[in-house]
């Protein structure tokens, strides 16, 4: 069984001694290439060992074991679950050191029934609180092979100890390298800040300073085939120092590994618990999500946790479409011999941690199955539901509202605001991973809640923002869409904007503009309110539940009054009885009613048109022909077949010239950027309609 990646930590393996090491092998299995030096081996061989072998599940366990509670946590928890059983401490050696002691604790529990139930408790313990290991992913922008890695090792060495002298972190680097069918896997043991602990010595009864730089082991991996670099590192912060100085040593390009989101929760607010039993994966059973971090606005940082939080988000009345997920915990029931859950936190853009790291592979296959892992580039889509509490910057309400932002924010539906919390420029798919702190004079400090994402100083601009004044919003689609009578104004805590009625016809419309995921009695509400008229909801939201009301999905955030009449009158059966410029697709530019007998350029209506004229019935021939040409001799015979032998064409070549005239000037009040012949020659003997035509 293949190790996974982060039981490669050269330190970890250095601080457990040689002796104990041989214990350990003599217990569960000696890796085939020990076998012949069991008299004698170095710490290094047992790393070369642990990557190359294969190892039987209970050496994997026990290398489980020395990540998972030989740590300061680990110690803590086997000192107090042995105290509450009432287990002397010494069963287990004294003296030993994290490290040791877990794996100890490992070897006398096969034999002792009660350090066994010290040993489950004390997994269990860790499992819940834990102190994990994290790693971090990044994609590159192509696979591709590493040449020369001797040279690659040596050049990564000199990077990483220009650093550390350059950080105070010393200047001790030792670089390794395997490997193995297209996965090169590099460990680095660097040493860290200098500390100077008071002690005391063992034999002295006087306390001392005793300064030490201690070595911290890194753990970085590419996989050729897919492209991705993983790199687990002690402290977060060298995630990106690796990320750029990898892509520079090995392949010349600081960016050859993007920063780009490779881990997106979207996937559970657009499915919400139907993405987590729908995974498929061979070897898992149920996947639970027990805790996730909700980024609502600038304000509010929402921390749920529960045995399920799909049912709490159910009992609470949430609504998924609003907000963005940036933290998620699973916590995930294996089919194998421990029955203990494996618990996945993943932090978007590109951290996760796994508990039991000898299930790290097959959480990885769940992760992408679950849409978790995600290509480079895919994102959360932008909509006013998903903006709320609706305080953002302006690049965010441009990406919304598009080019209506300054008329927007010139009519005060968008006030200025100081956001509390806003993005790192250097890291903007963390989610806004700063909080903004005021310090003396004015100025502003953005305060990390990320590992990875550093504290900056910020200036007056890197926190200006937007808000949505949700009233003045109302005003302003009323006097946009022409609404007559106007609905009652917005009250906090509502979900919708009642706009008020619309005439269409001899019909009324009653529009109302969902700001937020309606309530289920949104629809007896309105139709109170509509006194008869027909009620039409807007929707400017990618993720909208089904409605009791009809509705209009909104192609953008400002709606169209074209796009609510057409589909509004649709969903009421009086289409057909509405004028064709109302049925029209939006595209059209040229439209004609043969009922009404009118025509419409850029939905203009053309009044010098006279009703079944010549020159009516050429605009109606040429724009139903969907661009294709039209003989001159169908539209003379169309318009005056009698004159067909006489005159010949000269009937068609008439109205096509007074056609001409009439529809560039209506081009030319419509402000038409091009106002050329809309009827021009198609070959020998025809004409075309170079317009979008619509005849209804």
């Amino acid at each position: 069984m293949q190790v996974p990646l982060l039981y490669l930590e050269a330190s970890a393996i250095e601080e457990v001694p040689l002796p104990l090491w041989k214990e350990v092998f003599e217990a569960f299995g000696w890796p085939k290439s020990l076998d012949g030096k069991r008299p004698s081996f170095t710490h290094e061989e047992v790393q070369d060992a642990l990557h190359k072998d294969d190892l039987t599940d209970n050496l994997i366990q026990a290398l489980e074991v020395l990540h998972t509670l030989g740590t300061d946590a680990g110690r803590g928890a086997i000192t107090s679950v042995m105290a509450e059983r009432r287990v002397q401490l010494n069963e287990l050696p004294d003296g030993a050191s994290e490290r040791e002691l877990a794996m100890q604790l490992y070897l006398a529990q096969r034999s002792n029934a009660s350090l066994a139930d010290v040993f489950a408790r004390v997994q269990t313990q860790i499992q819940e609180s834990g102190d994990r290991r994290r790693y971090n992913e990044f994609v590159a922008k192509e696979p591709r092979v590493i040449n020369d890695l001797k040279r690659r090792r040596g050049m990564l060495r000199a990077a990483v100890l220009s650093h550390c002298q350059d950080c105070d972190l010393g200047d001790h680097v030792q670089v390794e390298v395997f490997e193995d069918d297209g996965v090169y896997v590099f460990s680095v043991l660097r040493s860290d800040r200098m500390k100077k602990p008071l002690a005391v010595l063992p034999g002295h009864a006087a306390r001392a300073v005793i300064p030490f730089r201690p070595v911290h082991g890194d753990i970085l991996r590419y996989e050729v085939s897919p492209g991705r670099l993983r790199i687990a590192a002690r402290a977060p912060s060298m995630a990106e120092f690796y990320r750029i100085t990898l892509g520079r040593v090995l392949f010349g390009d600081e960016d050859f590994f993007s920063r780009d989101s490779v881990c997106s929760l979207s996937v559970l607010q657009d499915q919400g618990r139907a993405a987590l039993d729908n995974h498929g994966v061979f070897g898992v059973s149920r996947v639970r999500l027990t805790e996730c971090v909700w980024e609502s606005g600038d304000r509010s940082y929402i921390v749920l946790r529960d045995q399920d939080c799909f049912d709490l988000i159910e009992r609470c009345q949430l609504s998924l479409t609003e907000g963005t997920f940036v933290q998620a915990k699973l916590k995930v029931d294996v089919i194998a011999k421990s029955t203990r859950p494996v618990i996945v936190t993943v932090r978007v853009p590109s951290r996760i941690e796994v508990s039991q790291k000898k299930h790290e592979r097959l959480i990885d296959k769940l992760l992408d199955a679950i849409g978790i892992r995600t290509e480079p580039g895919s994102a959360q889509q932008l909509d006013v539901w998903s903006l709320y509490p609706w305080r953002h910057p302006l690049p965010v309400w441009k990406a919304v509202f598009g080019a209506e932002t300054d008329m927007l924010v010139q009519h005060g539906v968008l006030q200025r605001v100081q956001l509390q919390a806003v993005q790192h420029p250097d890291h903007p798919k963390a989610g806004r991973a700063l909080r903004v702190e005021p310090i003396a004079g004015g100025e502003f400090h953005g305060v990390s809640e990320v590992a990875e994402v550093p504290s900056r100083s910020l200036t007056a601009t890197d926190i200006e923002g937007l808000e949505l004044a949700p009233e003045r919003f109302r005003q302003y689609l009323c006097r946009t869409l022409g609404i007559t009578g106007v609905g009652p104004a917005w009250g906090v805590g509502d979900e919708v904007l009642q706009l008020g009625w619309l005439p269409v016809g001899d019909e009324r419309l009653y529009l109302a503009y969902s700001i937020r995921q309606p309530r289920s009695d949104l629809g007896s509400r309105l139709r109170m309110r509509a006194n008869g008229a027909h009620v039409v909801l807007l929707i400017p939201a990618t993720q909208a539940e089904e409605c009791e009301l009809a509705t209009v999905i909104l192609s953008s955030a400002i709606p169209s009054k074209h796009q609510i009449v057409r589909e509004g009158a649709t969903a009421y059966g009086f289409a057909d009885r509405l004028p064709a410029i109302f049925r029209a697709p939006e595209s059209s530019e040229l439209v004609v009613d043969k009922r009404l007998k009118k025509v419409w350029v850029c939905r203009n209506e053309v009044q010098q048109l006279s009703p079944d004229s010549q020159i009516f019935q050429f605009v109606e021939m040429l724009a139903g022909s969907n661009g294709a040409p039209v003989s001159v001799d169908a539209i003379t015979q169309a318009l005056s077949a009698a004159r067909l032998q006489t005159d010949g064409t000269t009937t068609a070549r008439q109205a096509k010239m007074r056609a001409k005239k009439l529809i560039i000037q209506a081009l030319e009040v419509a402000g038409a950027s091009d106002t050329s012949d809309p009827f021009p020659v198609a070959g020998a003997g025809s004409y075309r309609c170079r317009l979008r035509g619509f005849v209804g």
